[in-house]
């Protein structure tokens, strides 16, 4: 039954996500408490995966509409600035989040929308920093350097399309513009035209090979292209050029383990730990390709070190939990799940798998209350329906 019950364990690492559902409210809106940060940030995980899966405005809308009240735009926005801070402060925050952040900030939710982008799109550049304006032309552009400047002049003032359209022009007008074709590539890659932005990186690759920050771009915009053997070629290219560059080793190695080649991914995250020793980010995706090749004691540390670089890593947490039930060691694992749950309560997979870790301990009543936390976040979830009937099934063996 252990083996069936690990089988079953759920988490961040490796499976695929399906598309978040929220569950309506039950009762009188008026009686519903205010969520609390950590609430706006567990439900704003959930639009993140949809705005990944291609949701569009009014799915974005229809999700905030089901929590009543408590999805106030106003409320939202207010919320989003308390978290914009808080990712501004983090040294390495997951690129990723900015992206999504940005593709909401396009999809016209009002003030919600506007703060998503001013921090989606200052986290983004932080990955591939934005270029550099020189002063603004005083005339209305006749040459390539004074398209340039206006292109610059745009991107400062916020008008991405009026920034690419100025751009286009300067090396349409001078086709050997390194430094138009780059601005033009950072700008489509902004304005999420991934396809459009990888095509303009190759053509100022060809004006210069040797450019290490170029390989990189292209690489990064491989990887949300979802093409990880290309994106690696790319960090590969970029590293040879500029071996110090922390978040190639990273992201190579991230998308190593899209390929399932985790051995090769752990050289890359301890490459870039070697270079940046308290990089978190890197320590927890060590742990998570360690503990794809099952090295679980390994992997554990590595959280250890996520988590003393930041207490409050709840994802560093919940792996480690994983980590420790899949090496047998089920009441540290719920310590660590519960440390989760101290940060995140309405986490459902951590009580999903919290409840599995206890059954696999023959502690079936506290396991069924796991579920029953899990069964009151997502009602409809089948299989915590289904782990809470195995349990009590259990439980009344026990007592025959």
């Amino acid at each position: 039954m252990v083996r069936e019950i690990w089988q079953s364990l759920r988490g961040l690492l490796g499976e695929e996500r399906s598309s978040p559902e929220l569950q309506e409210p039950e009762g009188p809106a008026s009686s519903l408490p205010p969520l609390e940060d950590e609430d706006y940030e567990l439900l704003f995980t959930q639009i993140a995966e949809g705005l990944r899966l291609g949701w569009d405005r009014d799915r974005v809308q229809e999700f905030l509409g089901a929590l009543s009240w408590r999805g106030d735009l106003q409320l939202w926005a207010d919320w989003l600035r308390r978290f914009g801070d808080r990712l501004q402060a983090q040294e390495n925050p997951n690129p990723e989040c900015g992206v999504r952040l940005v593709q909401l900030g396009r999809l016209g939710c009002g003030e919600f929308s506007q703060v998503a982008l001013n921090i989606g799109t200052g986290l983004v550049q932080r990955q591939m920093p934005a270029p550099v304006p020189p002063p603004a032309a005083p005339t209305p552009p006749q040459n390539a350097q004074d398209w340039f400047g206006e292109g610059n002049t745009k991107l400062n003032a916020g008008d991405w399309t009026g920034a690419i359209a100025a751009y286009r022009e300067a090396v349409k007008l001078k086709p050997d513009y390194l430094e138009g074709w780059s601005n033009l590539g950072a700008v489509l890659f902004y304005s999420q035209q991934y396809a459009e932005a990888l095509e303009v990186f190759d053509r100022a690759l060809a004006l210069q090979s040797e450019n290490a920050s170029l390989w990189f771009n292209r690489g990064f915009t491989l990887s949300l292209l979802e093409r990880p053997a290309e994106a690696i070629n790319a960090y590969e290219k970029a590293l040879q050029l500029q071996p110090d560059l922390v978040v190639a080793w990273q992201n190579r190695g991230v998308d190593l383990m899209q390929l399932e080649q985790h051995q090769e991914a752990v050289r890359c995250f301890e490459q870039a730990i070697q270079l940046k020793p308290d990089f978190g980010e890197a320590w927890n995706s060590r742990g998570n390709a360690l503990f794809k090749l099952t090295r679980y004691e390994d992997a554990v540390t590595s959280y250890d070190r996520a988590i003393e670089l930041q207490s409050d890593r709840a994802d560093a947490w919940f792996n480690r939990g994983l980590a420790l039930a899949a090496n047998s060691q089920p009441s540290e694992a719920i310590a660590s799940f519960d440390r989760v749950i101290s940060l995140q309560p309405n986490n459902f997979e951590v009580w999903v798998n919290r409840g599995l870790t206890l059954m696999s301990s023959q502690r079936f009543l506290e396991a069924i209350a796991s579920f029953d936390r899990a069964i009151e976040i997502n009602p409809s979830d089948s299989n915590a329906i289904a782990y809470r009937q195995q349990a009590q099934d259990h439980l009344e063996q026990t007592a025959s």
